[in-house]
């Protein structure tokens, strides 16, 4: 049973936001880029959320984001954070 965190974790949101942004980004992009680039992040990051949440956190976690983590995640995943 994942251990459960809730208001222990204030970053949960950001990485459940994370997670479906990397579930949409699999579907724009060709398979080798995906599997070269993203699966290994997207499998790190499920495997995270499968050891401290349930899928039914999550739509609660989501309603907990802000625009501006929002705009920080979408940023990094078009790689407007690279050096």
């Amino acid at each position: 049973m994942p251990q459960r965190f809730g208001d222990r974790a204030p970053h949960l949101p950001r990485i459940v936001y994370l997670f479906q942004s990397l579930q949409a980004l699999r579907s724009a992009v060709p398979a080798a880029v995906w599997t070269a680039d993203w699966e290994t992040h997207h499998r790190r990051v499920g495997d995270l959320l499968d050891q401290h949440t349930d899928p039914g956190q999550h739509p609660a976690l989501l309603a907990k984001l802000t625009g501006k983590e929002r705009d920080l995640i979408d940023r990094l995943l078009e790689r407007r954070l690279d050096p």
